[in-house]
């Protein structure tokens, strides 16, 4: 190559000649401290052995379309990959990242498609990372409704380097995202900065409270990572856990089986943050109707959930949160749950049966009460949970 400057045409010899490969960064799952998947990064390997960085040739791939031949023609490789990686363990994840260019046209969605109906791929374990410029500069029809499409297929998509400086929120609210990648930089950036630290932790809420999952991307000390875990983030994904590496490499990482992390605490604070909102609401709702003026008008349509299995608490409890059983205020929080929805529903019924003021302040006294207890558990849990937490690393 003239100059050492990759040209287009190396790309093509390149991928025909086999030089491009798969090399596997781990994901560790915050919540149970143990690897739970791995990014698949394309890596450049000519044949004398040298590595091509990826900033010098992905750009060139992506300005000139070439990436769709490149993401086209590694896919078989990635589903050999993805079959060897699950048989060693199937509850691992595999992401792999595409553009917008790749669903211009539906090729590369029949390939995944043709891959999940010959049962090479469970789509629950396939992830597609898109990142948040290619999707907002994408305005073509066909690529939304192929990604809608991918999604329908059990596929998850992950917005890749959220907080870049586009229109992320936006992009969350038109696009299936089910996942969002807090991109590298902002996370490198915590350390010395107040600000940034902030927006990370507000962007772990507000994905919480969307329901979509999280990961943080580009850790490399251990303070960070201590940081994301008490933050509530979902996944954790650096060098201090792990470089990118080959399938081989990986396959004795995954072997190894350890553990970094203990307990899920930022979780906690999640879940205390999601009662008290189940709370206001509940007591808006009540409220409005028997101190609001509108008295006559029956509780319709009540939007905050009744069920204690399936609130934003009870989901936490009976989903994530069994990571805490054995712990005495886990264990106590159930029952005390159980009646504070309990008073919710009585709540909900003698303010339908028009009773007086009186008696539904008194009752929503016992409801703030339980609620209390509730929050208390909750506290002493965090509490007990920080004092067992073993070292990270």
């Amino acid at each position: 190559m003239e100059n050492n400057k990759i040209t287009l045409s190396d790309m093509a010899m390149g991928l025909a000649h086999g030089e491009f490969v798969y090399y596997y960064q781990p994901k560790i799952s915050l919540i149970s401290g143990k690897m739970n998947g791995a990014e698949a990064l394309i890596r450049w390997v000519r044949a004398d052995g040298t590595l091509v960085p990826p900033g010098e040739f992905i750009p060139l791939a992506e300005s000139t379309g070439f990436v769709t031949e490149i993401s086209r023609a590694m896919f078989p490789r990635l589903v050999a990959d993805f079959l060897i990686i699950n048989d060693i363990n199937e509850a691992l994840t595999v992401s792999f990242n595409l553009s917008a260019q790749d669903f211009n046209s539906p090729e590369m969605l029949n390939l995944i498609r043709a891959a999940i109906d010959s049962h090479q791929i469970d789509p629950q374990r396939l992830q597609v990372e898109l990142t948040e410029a290619s999707i907002i500069n994408s305005q073509d029809t066909a690529v939304r409704e192929n990604l809608q499409e991918l999604a329908g297929l059990g596929v998850t998509l992950a917005m890749d380097d959220y907080g870049t400086g586009y229109a992320s929120i936006d992009s969350l609210s038109q696009w299936p995202f089910s996942i969002l990648k807090i991109d590298q930089g902002l996370i490198q950036r915590m350390s010395g900065s107040e600000k940034c630290a902030t927006i990370v932790q507000a962007s772990i809420r507000m994905a919480h409270q969307l329901g979509i999952g999280t990961v943080a991307e580009g850790i490399e000390t251990s303070s960070i990572y201590d940081f994301l875990l008490h933050a509530g983030c979902a996944e954790a994904q650096g060098f201090l856990m792990g470089k990118p590496m080959t399938l081989s490499e990986l396959l004795i990482f995954i072997k190894k089986d350890q553990r970094w992390s203990g307990l899920p605490i930022g979780l906690i604070h999640m879940a205390q943050l999601d009662h008290i909102q189940w709370r206001k609401n509940l007591i808006d709702q009540i409220t409005s109707t028997s101190f609001g003026g509108t008295r006559d008008v029956e509780i319709r349509d009540m939007t905050t959930e009744m069920d204690h299995h399936t609130c934003r608490l009870g989901l936490w409890y009976y989903g994530v949160g069994q990571e805490f059983g054995g712990h005495a205020p886990f264990d106590r929080l159930e029952e005390a749950h159980r009646v504070l929805h309990d008073i919710g529903k009585e709540l909900l019924e003698i303010a339908r049966s028009g009773v007086s003021r009186e008696e539904v302040t008194a009752m929503l006294r016992r409801l703030t009460k339980q609620s209390s207890i509730v929050l208390e558990m909750l506290q002493e849990l965090e509490n007990e949970a920080l004092m067992s937490q073993p070292a990270i690393f």
